[in-house]
């Protein structure tokens, strides 16, 4: 009878501590619970029936109010007078709003905009309203909103009732049919977003159908809160689920399709602050924190202590360190750091890590859509008097050669049509993994290799943080030959397929063994690295590589030291050349036998492409 439901779980509750175990299928878990305090002012269980009506903007109004009244770090970014080239102009005066696509010189240059982040569909560009040369003389005339699509015209919407005129949408502020339009308009996205007064994002709607606005069961959004007896059914006290505080608000914005897109990477850390309309619940970003709905107050509000206090008790003790960009929503751990130029790199290596779990339309856009980042950084950086740092496809100059140490986690993609060199991590689609962004907070770190010169060829001259034609870095250090051993089902290699283990280091020149390599459950007392190489693709696997170490690290744990070295795989190629085809450890608990390989191996220059 009960299977008819078609879903149901069982789960028993534990009363001493208050825990639900729950079991659906063959998986099981258990879920801590808490006394709920109805006085919280970080939960906010009002909810309405849906997110375009009064409660829910009284709490926009509110977060919006704040922001501009009292949050220096948000108010303090832009450039005053700035206007994009071209703007949407809303006149909602009339019966029926309409609108019109207006040029920079007819705006009066103190005129605040709005942008608008938002996921087209699959639907062919010619099917909807879009700037073309052909479309400019239309648009440029009054046409009414109900022409646009849903969520067009719910951020037309939102523009009137925040009172502001103009805003940016990219399919009628760029032209579509001119490739020499979209490239410059495209290397300005730090400007447009930047100087943007709000950005709007369309986080639950996966075309330009869906819409900004949307109605919704407030029982499924809100947190749940029911009687409980710990000490026995007559004396009942409300409970919920711990992870409901700071931790719920995931399961909306996480499976919303905007957060998935590359574009809104830059479209959310730009602009100075940030509302989101969810499926379920709108969320709001700013460099002062990042808060929704259910949590009004700030969704970093865990309960669950660390080192004996809570997260909120840590940060009221903590200074915040001065990051450059706000901390996003579903973002990874931002380490902090002592000194702004090292923030600066380590905030960078957090955004490509949530940048390269992204998808992308066009995969040519790899580097134009973080550009708008990449300006803004350079010129921080030479703020800091870094004036002669480069920008090589994706990669700084200013922490080479440590910056090309990553690997991809389980197996990525090459694209077909060339987009970045092979040792960027924008060559490859893929969960991407920095290590230098850990490794600077690494005091004893040692570099192996040196730089003898590192250069890219941007397809725009003017351009560096576009995209690129070709690449070239070559390198100076110590050189081996690794033969790899099979592949070996292990609980670490299950997970990364692309990974095999080295069996024996050779000298490149002649042949001659180096080291013989037990693997990585090697037990063998005279020798104690274990080795191996992260294939980027699963294409790139071959039983050979070139292996050039790039830093060696030390950690210890458990009162074992243990040596770290990690580096490039590379193959040669046409011309003598090298490519990168994925990322080589080393590790051993005694420095001599590392030492040992390296003094035997060869040394010499490598120009990887």
């Amino acid at each position: 009878m009960i299977s008819g439901l078609g879903y149901y779980s069982l789960f028993q509750v534990s009363r001493k501590p208050a825990v639900m175990y729950m079991r659906v299928g063959n998986h099981q878990g258990g879920f801590d619970m808490t006394p709920h305090d109805f006085n919280d002012a970080q939960l906010n269980l009002d909810i309405s029936p849906s997110t375009g009506d009064e409660a829910t903007w009284r709490i926009i109004q509110g977060w919006l109010k704040e922001c501009v009244e009292t949050h220096t770090s948000c108010n303090g970014r832009g450039t005053t007078g700035y206007l994009p080239s071209r703007l949407v102009e809303l006149n909602d005066t009339a019966a029926e709003p309409t609108f019109r696509v207006v040029e920079k010189h007819q705006i009066h240059p103190q005129s605040q905009y709005l942008t608008l982040s938002h996921c087209w569909g699959t639907e062919p560009a010619k099917e909807r309203p879009t700037l073309t040369r052909s479309t400019m003389e239309m648009l440029s005339k009054e046409q009414l909103c109900s022409t646009l699509p849903k969520t067009l015209r719910d951020a037309l919407k939102v523009a009137g009732r925040l009172g502001i005129r103009y805003i940016w949408i990219d399919s009628l502020c760029i032209f579509q049919d001119s490739v020499e339009d979209w490239r410059a308009e495209s290397s300005s996205m730090q400007d447009v977003y930047g100087n943007a007064f709000m950005s709007i994002g369309a986080l639950g709607a996966s075309d330009d159908d869906g819409g900004l606005l949307s109605d919704r069961d407030p029982d499924k959004v809100k947190p749940t809160i029911f009687n409980f007896g710990v000490d026995g059914p007559e004396s009942t006290r409300p409970y919920r689920f711990s992870l409901e505080k700071g931790w719920a608000w995931r399961l909306s914005f996480d499976c919303d399709p905007l957060p998935k897109r590359s574009w809104v990477v830059q479209e959310r850390l730009l602009p100075r602050r940030v509302l989101q309309f969810g499926s379920k619940q709108v969320f709001w970003e700013c460099h002062d924190g990042a808060r929704c709905e259910t949590h009004p107050r700030g969704v970093d509000c865990f309960e669950l202590p660390r080192n004996g206090k809570t997260q909120e008790k840590q940060k009221e003790e903590t200074a915040k360190p001065n990051h450059a960009w706000k901390d996003l929503i579903g973002a990874s751990y931002r380490f902090d750091c002592k000194d702004e130029k090292s923030q600066l790199f380590v905030d960078w290596y957090s955004i490509l890590h949530l940048y390269s779990n992204c998808n992308l339309t066009v995969p040519s856009d790899k580097l134009v859509a973080l550009s708008g980042i990449a300006q803004d950084m350079k010129r921080r950086l030479t703020v800091l008097g870094c004036q002669d740092t480069k920008y090589l496809a994706g990669v700084w100059s200013q922490r080479l050669p440590q910056a090309l140490v990553w690997n991809v986690r389980k197996a990525g993609r090459r694209v077909e049509v060339y987009r970045a060199p092979s040792w960027s991590w924008a060559a490859i689609d893929g969960n991407i993994n920095i290590h230098d962004w850990t490794l600077s907070r690494v005091d004893d770190m040692e570099v192996l290799a040196s730089v003898i010169s590192a250069q890219t060829k941007p397809a725009k001259p003017d351009n560096e943080t576009g995209e690129v034609t070709s690449g070239m870095v070559t390198l100076d250090g110590i050189l081996l030959v690794a033969n790899l051993g099979p592949y070996v089902k292990t609980e670490l290699h299950s997970f990364y397929q692309t990974t095999r283990d080295v069996a024996e280091f050779c000298h490149p020149k002649d042949g001659t063994l180096v080291a013989r390599i037990q693997g990585r459950g090697n037990t063998d007392k005279d020798n104690s690295i274990k080795s191996g190489v992260m294939f980027d693709t699963m294409e790139d696997i071959s039983t050979q590589v070139v292996c050039l170490p790039l830093t060696k690290s030390i950690s210890t744990f458990n009162g074992v030291t243990t040596w770290h070295v990690a580096g490039l795989a590379v193959m040669q190629v046409e011309d003598g050349n090298y490519r990168r085809v994925g990322h080589f450890s080393m590790e051993a608990t005694r420095e001599k036998d590392i030492q040992s390989v390296f003094e035997m191996a060869s040394h010499g220059h490598v120009d990887i492409i």
